[in-house]
């Protein structure tokens, strides 16, 4: 599933973290970087690993670490923190996955507040309106059910003849 902006930006903001390597510090390093000796596992090249979240920080660095014409590197990887199984799965959009949990929710919550019983007992609900056809027809069909009654056609109307009680 694609990344989506957010998603791209909540892994910049909590799981990736920039390491930089080089042999000499600069002569001055602005506050808010890690400094720790380089482990054997970036190549033996480097001494000293500079570490930070900040791009503004990575900026100021590599600005030093130029003008002092210090060979470096930089590295971006990604820091072990409880939240990378959740954030730092390349193909399923953390984003997304959080939409769908929320519409899920929503419809979980919408069917156990009883929303549903009530809107179908409401629509199915017959009104009894007063003079309405509706209730003119059904008096009449339950009238018809009691009482037959018998018509004679005259040459304009229909006349009543007689009345049957069943």
């Amino acid at each position: 599933m694609q990344q989506t902006d957010l998603d791209r930006w909540l892994r910049k903001k909590f799981i990736y973290i920039t390491r930089i390597y080089c042999n000499t510090l600069p002569r001055e390093l602005p506050s808010g970087l890690l400094v720790e000796e380089a482990p054997e596992e970036s190549g033996g090249r480097y001494l000293y690993k500079l570490s930070t979240r900040s791009e503004k920080l990575i900026e100021r660095v590599s600005e030093a670490l130029q003008a002092e014409n210090i060979t470096y590197t930089a590295r971006v990887e990604d820091r072990q923190t409880p939240l990378n199984w959740l954030l730092n799965n390349p193909h399923k959009s953390f984003s997304m996955r959080m939409l769908w949990a929320v519409i899920a929710a929503a419809g979980l919550v919408f069917a156990l507040s009883g929303a549903p019983q009530a809107i179908w007992a409401r629509v199915s609900h017959k009104p009894e309106h007063s003079g309405s056809l509706v209730d003119q027809y059904n008096e009449a069909t339950q009238k018809a059910k009691d009482d037959t009654l018998i018509y004679r056609k005259d040459s304009r109307d229909l006349m009543e003849i007689d009345k049957r009680k069943h």
